[in-house]
């Protein structure tokens, strides 16, 4: 499902903007042609990448973020290669981060979903 089908079905934003804050919704890890990916490295790996996304097209970075919010279906399996795939997103900075341990989330097969809070720069 496309991001206009998703807002026009469900309500879905992508990302909001209060003042100076960022508010990127929860992104997953799918593929272009829209397949989730079995293996979970690659779906962390798509996940940060589509929130790497979202956050350019309001001109920030991974820098940016203070607050990222994971759901993961299975927690704590895989973590290791969750936290590779975020160090690796992150560049080696750190923010504050909370991961939650789910029974399911709204694409089938996925099994993480990952939402951020990021500082706008002044210069927006």
């Amino acid at each position: 499902m496309s991001d206009t089908d998703a807002a026009a079905s469900y309500g879905y934003c992508e990302a909001r903007i209060a003042g100076r804050i960022l508010f990127c919704s929860g992104q997953i890890g799918i593929e272009v042609d829209g397949s989730v990916p079995p293996d979970p490295s690659r779906q962390y790996e798509l996940a940060f990448a589509a929130l790497g996304e979202v956050l350019r097209r309001h001109g920030c970075g991974a820098g940016d973020i203070v607050d990222l919010t994971s759901f993961h279906v299975g927690y704590p399996a895989h973590m290791d290669g969750f936290i590779a795939a975020k160090s690796a997103f992150m560049q080696g900075g750190n923010t504050c981060w909370t991961a939650i341990g789910v029974s399911a989330l709204g694409h089938p097969g996925s099994i993480v979903e990952i939402k951020a809070v990021a500082l706008l720069p002044h210069t927006l």
